[in-house]
């Protein structure tokens, strides 16, 4: 094929009155195999490698074509060990396992009921005769000028209800009593230093059970070294990792907390030393389970993200993410033991008032609308030369701001930016750029 020009097609009808009906190409694509197809009508042309799929994907979607085509290929070499099942003898039995969903979802959060169902029929049919008899009131009354308000609102306001349907938002649930930890063995305790905190606690672990194995994993240990300090530990309970206390910055990354590229190597290398014991991951003020609980330390709320990921890519090592109060007394320690021993709940916060879980529910709207913003005073715009920042500059001089401070790369020098300046000077507003 290389060298000189062959009689391809001669050979192919050769094949084919020989009894051949299946040809299969061994070669990085399927180019013969579409001049086979174009030399005979009826016949079965398979490449075993494409060019547009993985190798293993294509040879083993070729087996498959061919196998339903009549061939039987060797499937012990395919798949060594393998042993085949039989097949259930009776029909396959089609059920649907969906929960069903409400038949009417704009009517969720819709206060209207049975009763006023046939006055609300009538406002949006606009049918004033409909709404003259519910109402009890003369026909010729005059419902006219009334009835497309009154219609427009219904619409919009079943419009609401379903788009309320959809919103659903992130809160703090106080947990029940959490069953007594039992007998264990010791935990393994992963610090990046030490300090009285993680003294704390590996005193609460203590206090309940073994006490545990502490591993250093200051700055400077990598995925590897950890690997090996690892592979040295005995079978442990689990791993409770308190890395997220550190929030100095990575080297080489000014933006990346220490805490959370040191909590990343962790996951990894306890992958790599085979160790399937839960990790639990520790912060401190990293969450807020209401309006009188403060998030003191957002960096250490990066490690809650990460732990999310990671609790879906490998849930058969996964403990859960848990946030420890400043002070860890002797309640916050026996409760901290309590969420360590259970598999029930894997995103907790331990505070002074209990235990609590993270739940997604329901966003439900505000019972009174959101004032309207009204600018008053300066405002600053940033992108403010632009042509976007050009037309909130002239809403925000039309709906009462006093002075307007427009921020962009270039400043003055912007195009157009002097202009829009002095548009906005003459309709008496003070301006900065």
């Amino acid at each position: 094929h290389v060298r000189e020009a062959v009689r391809f097609a001669d050979g192919v009808h050769t094949l084919h009155e020989l009894g051949v009906t299946t040809f299969v190409e061994i070669g990085p694509g399927g180019v013969l195999t579409a001049l086979t197809q174009g030399c005979l009508d009826d016949t079965v042309a398979v490449p075993a490698l494409r060019g547009d799929r993985p190798e293993g994907q294509a040879v083993v979607s070729a087996l498959a074509e061919l196998y339903v085509r009549g061939a039987s290929p060797d499937w012990g070499a395919l798949v060594p060990g393998a042993h085949r099942i039989a097949l259930p003898t009776y029909a396959f039995q089609r059920e649907r396992y969906w929960l069903a969903g409400d038949e009417d979802p704009a009517a969720v959060g819709d206060p209207a009921d049975a009763a006023d169902s046939g006055f609300w029929d009538s406002v949006e049919r606009e049918d004033a005769a409909s709404l003259a008899a519910t109402l009890g009131v003369s026909a010729d009354a005059s419902l006219s000028a009334l009835l497309p308000r009154l219609s427009a609102w219904r619409r919009q306001r079943r419009e609401r209800s379903v788009v309320d349907g959809w919103r659903y938002r992130v809160t703090w649930k106080p947990l029940g009593a959490l069953p007594r930890p039992g007998a264990a063995g010791p935990w393994l305790l992963v610090v990046a230093r030490e300090s009285e905190w993680t003294a704390s606690v590996r005193a609460a672990l203590t206090d309940h059970g073994p006490a545990p194995v502490t591993l250093v994993a200051g700055p400077g240990t990598d995925r590897r070294a950890l690997t090996r300090e690892l592979a040295g530990i005995g079978p442990v309970s689990g791993v409770l990792s308190l890395l997220a206390e550190d929030e100095t910055a990575a080297a080489g990354h000014p933006g990346l907390p220490y805490g959370l590229a040191a909590t990343l190597c962790l996951t990894q290398a306890l992958g790599d030393a085979g160790i399937d014991a839960p990790l639990w991951c520790a912060t401190r003020g990293a969450v807020a389970t209401g309006r009188s609980d403060r998030l003191d330390r957002p960096l250490q709320s990066q490690v809650w993200g990460f732990g999310r990921a990671a609790a879906l890519e490998h849930p058969q090592r996964w403990g859960g993410l848990i946030d420890l109060p400043d002070l860890l007394d002797a309640r916050a320690a026996t409760r901290l033991a309590a969420v360590l021993g259970q598999r029930a709940e894997d995103q907790v916060a331990v505070r002074a008032s209990g235990v609590y879980g993270r739940r997604l529910v329901r966003a439900t709207r505000a019972a009174h609308p959101a004032r309207e913003w009204s600018p008053r005073g300066t405002v600053l715009i940033t992108g403010g030369t632009g042509a976007l920042g050009g037309h909130v500059a002239r809403w925000l001089a039309g709906a009462g701001a006093e002075q307007l401070v427009l921020t962009g790369r270039r400043g003055l020098d912007a195009p157009g930016a002097a202009a829009l300046a002095a548009e906005l000077e003459e309709s008496g507003v003070r301006v900065t750029v």
